[in-house]
């Protein structure tokens, strides 16, 4: 990904304000598990993001300039704002090899999740998605990404291969 637009984050903070928003005054009861499907969705694609290449790098690249591009003609056509653009490029941190392993886990168990959820743990976990996907740029590199990399360096790395 070449640069971080304002669209970008507009979209994700959008989808994280309503989820939350409509979880905290809507919701019968404010049990914090009912919202863990949307923050295993956004993490997976945080995470996922910050692949440096490959099927996946490359697909989610596109998707979240997509994003990004709906969000600032959002921003735009909507509110009049103008297009603002990061001009230094979105740095994730670097997924070790193990860390990497630690992400394709969290891909792998978010599909199928997908394929064996109920509606509505389906509907949250498909909010979840996009919302990291906008945001992971903004949060991945000092949250999301060290801590993926120092699982895969605990569980895998250390037992196996010190």
């Amino acid at each position: 990904m070449k640069t971080v637009t304002l669209g970008m984050f507009t979209v994700g903070i959008l989808i994280l304000t309503a989820r939350l928003g409509w979880f905290w005054f809507k919701s019968s009861s404010r049990d914090w598990s009912k919202v863990a499907p949307f923050g295993m969705g956004a993490a997976a694609f945080a995470a996922a993001g910050a692949c440096a290449g490959g099927v996946l790098g490359t697909i989610l690249t596109w998707a979240r300039e997509g994003v990004g591009k709906a969000g600032d003609v959002a921003l735009e056509k909507g509110t009049g704002a103008s297009h603002v653009e990061i001009s230094r490029p979105a740095e994730f941190g670097t997924l070790t090899p193990f860390g990497a392993v630690v992400m394709l886990v969290m891909v792998v168990l978010f599909v199928v999740l997908i394929k064996s959820a109920k509606k509505k743990p389906k509907k949250e976990l498909m909010w979840g998605a996009p919302c990291g996907l906008a945001l992971g740029p903004f949060l991945g590199a000092v949250t999301i990404t060290p801590l993926i990399n120092w699982i895969g360096q605990v569980a895998i790395e250390q037992p196996f291969f010190n």
